[in-house]
């Protein structure tokens, strides 16, 4: 899973997701949308405020919720070091 990051000057982030045709047919990409968006709303104290984070999931991956909140908090928290300085 690859996070990009900008601030947005908000007390608050937000979620964009970029899910593409190579994940498979459109129910299979709508089933990655969905645990990537509870794995954000499940975390969402946990993740860093302020910014916007754009999800691009690498294809390949064996999706579940456990797999999916531990990659976005790992890479949400990576880009916001590199975001903040």
């Amino acid at each position: 899973m690859i996070v990009y990051a900008l601030a947005n000057d908000l007390p608050y982030s937000r979620l964009g997701l970029s899910v593409g045709r190579k994940h498979g047919t459109a129910v299979q990409r709508n089933r990655i949308k969905r645990l990537i968006r509870e794995a954000f709303r499940l975390d969402r104290q946990m993740l860093p405020q302020g910014l916007d984070l754009v999800v691009v999931p690498r294809p390949g991956s064996q999706w579940t919720l456990e797999k999916t909140r531990s990659s976005l908090l790992a890479a949400a928290r990576s880009v916001e070091k590199r975001c903040r300085r």
